[in-house]
């Protein structure tokens, strides 16, 4: 039969009479196989593109909206600089300030625990904010205020906890620093000014109140002492006068006024003594109440340390708080003593509170000195001092006895004055002594105003807060940049999981990883049959429908032409100890181009001048017939019942050297006859025909037909098409035909795209990136 498709004559040629000894190629499975490096990154981000899009939207979507959302928040700073905090200065004869337990360096954790944990010092603030509506500044209404007024009545309590919790921060300015940062937040920029402010004004009057706290109690003795001698030096005064103008009396003789003197020097001296007893017994009293603390801090030290009892304890605040919130809601004009229950509420709440502190302070100490051993130290400090003190007391009481002595013996000699110059020289030894008395008080006096008023305090603002004149926050570029960061970089990990997850085949390096043998890859032709015949599907070529995917007949130029050029290289020489004169081209399942790749391998074996025979050996599924715009019967089911001798007249032949042999009807037993010893006795036939005979065979997972057919056969091919067939698809079909002795050459990849593999690009994209192959389709120069 005329082929319809003539080719130029060729030169005969050289059929090998013996195989061509080349060693046969080795495939080894790559040892990166496991390894992602940045190329099949790459790679399987793009192939999972729509997944890495959809998870940046995700992100990118409702994080810009809230972000967009949110007001802009404004920040303020005042910074605080804490000295050493000792007590005043001794203003009494023989009286000392010194306290162990504050007179060590400053620790800024415990004064940022006090600025962040103290009720006291939020009221305090509180008790100033309240007194604005507006902020000075912008004039617009404080935040604070609403938020509180949202919650209930608006109390220093709302206003002060709102101020800790929500408003204000602090920490410290530095490592190397005494210096606290009160940072304040508001969605107001003045009011942010305003409140960093306030606050550390508060805790500065705080602290300052604290330091003077000693000096303002010696002071208020000795003015009340000081009040109480004037009022005894004016009566002394009024009875001398009254009793010299009522008795005529003028003045008392020299000796008895030197002796009235010396008495009234000597009750002034004892007075002054009795005045430092008071304050020793005052300090010694002091001392021993430090001393309990100290001993219940130290007991407490070791109970708080646990977190359960510090969260229970800050619980029970909570309550204790409440409950006084709540009297104090119901009295608000409550005056006089308060009910009992609720003074035992306000001692308990000093106690949470210093057992809280003391807490604190326990974890900021535990990484310089273990907070027993600081404790311990304190105690022996205490101890120590009322040693001291007791001594110094039990001096004053001796000096007051030897004083009393002098004064009782000075006694007996004015007993020898006349009768009416004892009562004026009486009269006037009281007021000496109140004189006396009055100036030596009146100097300890000034003496502790003048420290009281020099005591500044340990903290002080050196820097305060200002309007911040841009907003910090929400940064809502970095939010948006860091949306789309997370969203690419979890749609990246969603995406190679999937596909890592995925075991379709897409590129060779898929095959070869798997340790099988990659005999040809096949490109994708849909793009090229759209360029060249229009998305058709069947050319019409001399009346005769052609499948537009026989490339290699239809545009032997093509590259897609190229590569199965490739592939009948590879088959030739796959074998080098044996002459291949029977193939047998398989797939795992159907749909996966066997039927194609047969016909194209067929048609360029042809083109290579060795007489070549195509039989559709699918009688299940027959399309070869369909491909060549053939006739299916007869064919092979009608050969098989037939014993006549073949000839070439017997076949279809659509090109030169080219002959297909269809499937024919439809077979009741398709095994049983591929299976036949009519089928081998036709092999043989065949073989003394033509050069090379192509079987296209049923898939091999959905028929045992193909398992049956390769032991017959010189080599088998497997076609497994790109982006659809399986990893252990794959290995169940090989498995299959190696359990029959198969002789399997191994696997064509069909159907890739260089748009499965963006990685690897570089290295398919001459191959199986052009339309032409070599030297066709360029332009001439």
């Amino acid at each position: 039969m005329a082929s319809p498709y003539q080719t130029p004559p060729r030169p005969p040629v050289e059929r090998p009479d013996s195989p061509i000894l080349v060693e046969e190629p080795v495939y080894v499975r790559d040892s990166r196989a496991g390894d992602i490096d940045l190329r099949e990154i790459i790679d399987l981000a793009i192939r999972g593109k729509w997944i890495v899009l959809g998870t940046l939207v995700a992100l990118l979507i409702p994080t810009t909206l809230f972000t967009m959302w949110q007001p802009n928040v404004y920040t303020a700073t005042a910074t605080i600089l804490v000295e050493d905090n000792n007590d005043a200065q001794a203003v009494l004869p023989g009286t000392s300030s010194s306290n162990p337990l504050i007179e060590a360096e400053p620790n800024l954790q415990n004064e940022i625990l006090v600025l962040e944990e103290d009720i006291g010092l939020a009221e305090i603030a509180a008790r100033e904010v309240m007194q604005y509506e507006r902020d000075p500044e912008t004039q617009r209404p404080l935040t604070i205020l609403r938020n509180a007024a949202q919650s209930g009545p608006v109390t220093l309590r709302s206003v002060g906890m709102l101020l800790q919790g929500r408003y204000i921060r602090s920490q410290t300015a530095g490592q190397d620093t005494d210096a606290i940062r009160v940072t304040a937040t508001s969605t107001n920029p003045g009011e942010a000014a305003l409140l960093a402010n306030v606050y550390a004004e508060a805790f500065v009057n705080v602290a300052q109140a604290s330091s003077r706290g000693g000096v303002s109690a010696v002071r208020e003795f000795l003015e009340e002492q000081v009040a109480d001698k004037d009022e005894r030096l004016r009566s002394a005064d009024a009875a001398v006068e009254s009793y010299m103008n009522r008795t005529g009396a003028i003045a008392l003789q020299e000796e008895t006024t030197d002796l009235v003197t010396n008495l009234g020097a000597l009750d002034g001296q004892i007075d002054a003594v009795d005045v430092e007893i008071e304050t020793k017994q005052a300090e010694i009293a002091a001392i021993r109440e430090q001393i309990t603390e100290a001993e219940s801090r130290q007991r407490d030290r070791v109970v708080t340390t646990s977190p359960d009892q510090l969260a229970a304890a800050r619980t029970e605040l909570a309550q204790v708080e409440a409950q006084i919130a709540q009297f104090e809601l119901r009295n608000p004009d409550f005056e006089g003593p308060l009910p009992e229950d609720i003074a035992i509420l306000q001692r308990r709440r000093q106690q949470l509170n210093n057992q809280i502190r003391e807490a604190g302070r326990a974890a900021v100490d535990s990484d310089a000195i273990r907070p027993a051993e600081i404790a311990a130290e304190q105690l022996e400090a205490l101890r120590a001092q009322l040693q001291a003190a007791e001594i110094r007391l039990q001096s004053l009481r001796a000096q007051r006895r030897s004083l009393a002595q002098n004064i009782n013996q000075r006694e007996g000699e004015l007993a020898a004055v006349p009768g009416q110059s004892i009562t004026l020289a009486q009269l006037q030894r009281e007021r000496t002594a109140a004189e006396q008395t009055y100036a030596s008080l009146e100097a300890k006096l000034q003496e502790a105003r003048v420290a009281e008023q020099s005591e500044l305090g340990y903290a002080r603002i050196i820097r305060p807060a200002f309007v911040p004149p841009e907003p910090a926050g929400p940064n809502r570029p970095r939010n948006i940049i860091l949306a789309i960061f997370l969203g690419l970089t979890f749609g990246i990990v969603f995406a190679v999981a999937r596909v890592r997850l995925d075991h379709r085949l897409f590129r060779p390096d898929d095959i070869q990883n798997l340790g099988y043998a990659l005999v040809g890859t096949i490109p994708d032709t849909d793009a090229l049959i759209k360029k060249d015949f229009g998305g058709k599907d069947f050319i019409t070529v001399d009346g005769k429908e052609v499948d537009a995917h026989l490339i290699t007949l239809l545009n032997p130029m093509a590259t897609a032409s190229e590569t199965y050029r490739a592939l009948r290289t590879s088959v030739q020489f796959s074998r080098p100890d044996a002459m291949i004169e029977s193939i047998l081209v398989t797939s795992p399942n159907p749909g996966e181009g066997k039927s194609v790749t047969a016909s194209n391998l067929a048609v360029v074996i042809a083109q290579s001048g060795r007489r070549v025979l195509l039989v559709d050996a699918d009688l299940r599924r027959p399309t070869v017939h369909r491909k060549f715009g053939l006739s299916r019967e007869p064919g092979l089911v009608q050969r098989l019942f037939d014993d006549r001798p073949i000839t070439l007249a017997d076949f279809e032949q659509p090109a030169d050297d080219l002959y297909v042999l269809p499937a024919g009807s439809l077979a009741p037993n398709p095994s049983e006859l591929l299976g036949s010893k009519r089928m081998r006795d036709l092999m043989d036939e065949f073989k003394q025909l033509f050069d090379v005979v192509i079987f296209d065979a049923p898939p091999v997972l959905a028929a045992t037909d193909a398992v049956l057919l390769s032991t017959q056969m010189d080599a088998t091919m497997v076609v497994v098409r790109s982006g659809r067939t399986r990893d252990y698809e794959l290995e169940s079909a090989k498995e299959a035909l190696n359990n029959v002795g198969a002789k399997v050459i191994g696997t064509v990849l069909n159907g890739f795209h260089i748009s499965k593999a963006y990685g690897y690009r570089y290295k398919y994209a001459y191959r199986y990136g052009r339309d032409y192959a070599y030297g066709y389709g360029q332009k001439k120069s």
